[in-house]
């Protein structure tokens, strides 16, 4: 290269290194005099600095092109510029039609159109590697996801059934939907499954919420049904007071099967819901929601304490790693219908890294409760090895106040193997921590099981899931709380229609240090006309979470998806009995959800 570009210099290459920020640069200086200053080509390549996880920010580009603008001295200099984040921004300015092609694209324009998508780098407190975060939120900012709520129309209108009114193609006036114009772009993408047609705001067909001069007073922030009575009028149907069933004043009653966040058709949730165990199963009553959407995030609540932690997941501007805690403390019983004192909080100690697709657990040993983040998704390719924990004393109070004060995230020894959507449970007995298969790239699912000594702060390799390794499935794993069970698992196989089933997959009994590790679940039979093994209650049934009651000695099964469907569909299984009963639907599908009983 250096010889080609001196020939075409009729000079003498010398490469000149260039004292620039964080060694971003290498120039090249070619001069035919001596006496000549400066610099005739350069190469900027800042994709060696930005690596997969860290891109370079706004400021990073213009302190860069200023230190340029200082060397370059002559008119006759050749720049080339190596930027991914660049060319992208250029070609989103060219699509969305902010410059027409045939125009030259100035820094300033360049820079402006940067800072609205401006993405700050900062440190772990814990590690000290760096991690990517959306300054000041832009992005959420601006989301319609956001800012409004969802809202239906009955489609057919003689129907029960309801589609829900796409918000990006109402509210964002500049771009729209974008997956219904890439689809109409490429025929081999799928497109926006919401409706296109009517005004989120009104219901009216024929323009969008931006566009709507419509006198309606209805309240912004509700959920709405949209149906046309016989006459063309449209009538509206709040959901609040019907399918999300928050309008009764209720306590959350101990134990009750909790549901936080997750992603419903090409959107993430930031809604929650619970549902009370004792004497049977209720109906689903909304919790408040989520300070942010979360999807593939993980909770765990110390039992006895009241108080959830929900951590991490992915956001609606990319990868979380803040903490939220509700206070659900039987001594200071919370209503639901109150706004100001009963609501999540975010705590000022942050996970050490952004991710999703990861676990959490609580343990209680002794005086101290101790919950664990395990694994997970940081960006791109990259799998997460990282675990860290939070303990507090279980003799002090669990306020959020103190919670906030005193707790602080801990690096612990990291698993051994890094890897994503994989499942996490404690022990009966406290002792010990079980991480379960997961992704450990974008293809290769890993059927290992590594255990955590929780006293002792280091990891093993413990066992191999009993499934085939190109084939071995995802599952989702709780301790067994079943009479006479000691330290054993029940693993719960997710499957799916691509795998081409003719079965419900098995039920499992994973027993660490035992001759038999992996035995099928039976069913009890009192006439003992033959050994039944327990099945899943559905087949192709993906994407789910579980989670047990030690004090009703219950499993439960809940969301996900069915036939690649979302589904609100639940189960619970009886531990006594080894049996499956379907609970009440939940007000809304969600699969990557996450479930958790309180007691």
């Amino acid at each position: 290269m250096q010889d080609r570009l001196a020939k075409e210099f009729e000079s003498t290459a010398a490469c000149v290194p260039v004292e620039m920020p964080k060694n971003m640069v290498n120039g090249i200086k070619f001069h035919a005099d001596s006496k000549e200053d400066g610099l005739n080509v350069m190469f900027v390549d800042l994709d060696l600095f930005s690596t997969k996880d860290n891109a370079a920010s706004v400021s990073d580009i213009q302190t860069l092109m200023d230190c340029i603008g200082t060397l370059v001295k002559k008119k006759r200099t050749l720049m080339h510029v190596k930027s991914d984040a660049i060319s992208n921004a250029i070609a989103s300015m060219l699509s969305d039609g902010k410059k027409d092609k045939s125009q030259c694209i100035n820094g300033e324009e360049l820079k402006t159109f940067l800072s609205g998508q401006e993405q700050a780098i900062i440190k772990s407190h814990l590690t000290g590697d760096l991690i990517r975060r959306l300054n000041k939120k832009n992005v959420a900012k601006n989301c319609p996801l956001t800012n409004h709520p969802a809202r239906f129309i009955q489609c057919p209108l003689d129907t029960d059934e309801r589609k829900e009114i796409c918000r990006f193609y109402n509210y964002d006036e500049e771009r729209g939907c974008l997956r219904s114009i890439k689809a109409q772009r490429n025929s081999n993408l799928k497109g926006c499954d919401m409706d296109h047609e009517h005004c989120h705001r009104c219901g009216c067909e024929g323009h969008r919420a931006f566009e709507c001069t419509s006198d309606a007073t209805v309240d912004t922030n509700t959920s709405l049904m949209f149906q046309k009575a016989e006459d063309g009028k449209i009538t509206t149907t709040s959901l609040d007071g019907n399918d999300f069933k928050s309008s009764k004043p209720r306590d959350v009653p101990v134990p009750s099967l909790l549901v936080l966040g997750g992603r419903c058709r090409g959107r993430t949730l930031n809604s929650c819901e619970f549902l009370p165990l004792s004497p049977s199963a209720g109906s689903w009553t909304a919790l408040p929601n989520l300070q942010e959407h979360r999807g593939s995030h993980a909770a765990c609540s110390p039992k006895g304490t009241g108080v959830v932690f929900v951590m991490g997941g992915g956001g609606v501007d990319g990868n979380l790693d803040t903490v939220e805690l509700l206070d659900l403390q039987t001594s200071h019983p919370q209503s639901v219908s109150d706004g100001k004192e009963f609501k999540w909080s975010i705590m000022s100690d942050r996970l050490s890294s952004a991710r999703h697709a990861f676990g959490a657990v609580c343990v209680t040993n002794e005086d101290t409760h101790t919950s664990f983040a395990v694994g997970g998704w940081m960006y791109g390719t990259k799998s997460c090895e990282s675990m860290e924990k939070l303990s507090f004393k279980a003799s002090q109070s669990c306020s959020e106040l103190d919670l906030q004060k005193g707790a602080r995230w801990e690096k612990c020894s990291p698993i051994l193997t890094p890897r994503r959507l994989h499942s996490v449970a404690a022990s009966v007995d406290g002792s010990s921590i079980f991480v379960f298969g997961g992704y450990i790239d974008e293809r290769k699912v890993t059927s290992s099981i590594e255990s955590y000594d929780v006293k002792a702060d280091c990891w093993s390799a413990t066992d191999e899931l009993p499934y085939p390794e190109k084939s071995c499935p995802l599952v989702q794993a709780v301790p067994d709380w079943s009479p006479g069970a000691e330290n054993s698992f029940l693993i719960f196989p997710y499957s799916d229609s691509n795998a081409n089933e003719t079965c419900k997959p098995t039920v499992l009994r994973y027993t660490p240090n035992s001759p038999e590790k992996f035995v099928p679940l039976v069913v009890p039979n009192a006439d003992n006309t033959g050994i039944k093994h327990l099945e899943m209650p559905i087949k192709n049934w993906h994407s789910f979470s579980a989670t047990v009651s030690p004090s009703l000695q219950t499993a439960y099964v809940v969301g996900g998806l069915i036939d690649s469907k979302w589904t609100g569909r639940g189960f619970l299984l009886d531990l006594t009995t080894m049996k499956w009963q379907e609970l009440p639907e939940m007000s809304l599908p969600r699969r990557r959800l996450t479930a958790l009983v309180i007691e």
